[in-house]
């Protein structure tokens, strides 16, 4: 028996706390990146930050994905494989049993030559076999949500981002430089956005309406109306401008502004084009960073991630965990193993799989 679960391939153009739940732990892999795009000094630290941005913040409960685990006792040899575009090419990537922690995601994280955009990311998809209750484990995690239709949870097990190798980029974590060097936390934050779920996740198209308005009930609330989105619905409506000294114009019918969320050198409370916006504005003698907003944030929680209220972020200077040193070791065992050699058969043996689904940030506008 064979049974698929597929999503066609997206490319677009670039609370209170509850006890049950758990801070999502954010791994970062450099096994592929194979340009060298983190060899740059301050590249590793300041994609560390944005992932403690994220980490700070978000609560859920997602469970362990672990073969051998599930299998234990039961005599099944059900198996898995997570597939993700390679970060450093357009080729897909197969990690046959790759473990990931309980409230942990990992993301794979390199640089290519993208042409014109400055950033692509997404969510993994996965190949498995087993039987229903294996599958809904890979699809949701433990997140009842994300299996219902229309869904209204996510529950991933990683992904991917990667950046523009022929761009020059800057890794300040507080402000930035004057000059036209791309602003590498501002497109991270962006592209990690896109991992979690933003145009990517089954709940974020159930909340599309017609009219091609995202109308997620945080989202509305905080927007003040169904948030217009661009025409591939992966993106807040592109306010089309790049202007100084704003970096938009004031009473454009397009923009769709927020308020920034305390971070990276900003206070809570700017007016700002929402992040999530398909494509970057920098105006070259404007030394503040682009950063999540509410309304971004907003958009999460619609997906179904638990949010915490503002917190000030300290920017710290990180030293790479050792810990995802060591993980990274024992995934590249894991690589080595032949896609096949774990798989087994059982009379109740079907297959799945879910598709790699991503977000491409487009071209950097500058003024």
């Amino acid at each position: 028996m064979f049974k698929i679960f597929q999503l066609s391939p997206l490319l677009l153009c670039a609370c209170a706390a509850v006890s049950s739940l758990s801070a999502i732990q954010i791994e970062l892999d450099y096994t592929y990146d194979t340009q060298g795009f983190f060899d740059q000094p301050g590249s590793r630290e300041a994609l560390r930050a944005v992932a403690d941005f994220f980490e700070e913040r978000l609560n859920d409960s997602l469970l362990e994905i672990d073969q051998d685990t599930f299998n234990s006792g039961s005599g099944l040899n059900y198996t898995w494989s997570a597939t993700f575009r390679h970060p450093g090419n357009a080729s897909t990537i197969t990690l046959p049993g790759l473990v990931v922690p309980a409230n942990t995601i990992i993301i794979f994280a390199g640089g290519e030559n993208l042409g014109g955009a400055t950033g692509l990311g997404g969510p993994g998809g996965y190949g498995a076999s087993g039987n229903q209750a294996w599958f809904d484990h890979l699809d949701a995690r433990g997140q009842s949500g994300a299996l219902a239709t229309p869904a209204t949870d996510f529950g991933p097990w990683g992904g991917f981002i990667t950046f523009n190798t022929s761009l020059s980029w800057h890794f300040q974590m507080d402000s930035r430089p004057e000059g036209t060097k791309a602003d590498f936390v501002s497109v991270a934050l962006h592209e990690l956005g896109h991992v979690l779920g933003i145009g990517t996740a089954d709940s974020w198209d159930a909340s599309i309406n017609e009219d091609d308005a995202f109308t997620g009930s945080q989202s509305v609330s905080s927007f003040g109306a169904p948030v217009p989105l661009d025409p591939l619905l992966g993106h807040w409506q592109d306010d089309a401008n790049c202007s100084a000294p704003l970096g938009y114009t004031p009473g454009n019918a397009l923009n769709v502004l927020s308020q920034t969320y305390t971070s990276f050198g900003n206070a809570h409370g700017v007016d700002q084009i929402a992040l999530m916006d398909p494509s970057s504005c920098t105006i070259t003698n404007v030394t503040t960073l682009l950063v999540f907003t509410d309304l971004d944030f907003a958009a999460l929680s619609d997906i179904g991630w638990e949010v915490f209220q503002p917190l000030d972020l300290e920017v710290l200077t990180l030293e790479p965990a050792a810990a995802e040193s060591a993980a990274v070791a024992s995934r590249a065992a894991v690589a080595s193993v032949p896609s096949d050699a774990k798989r087994g058969s059982t009379e109740d043996t079907s297959f799945s799989s879910r598709s790699v689904r991503f977000v491409e940030g487009c071209g950097l506008p500058v003024q």
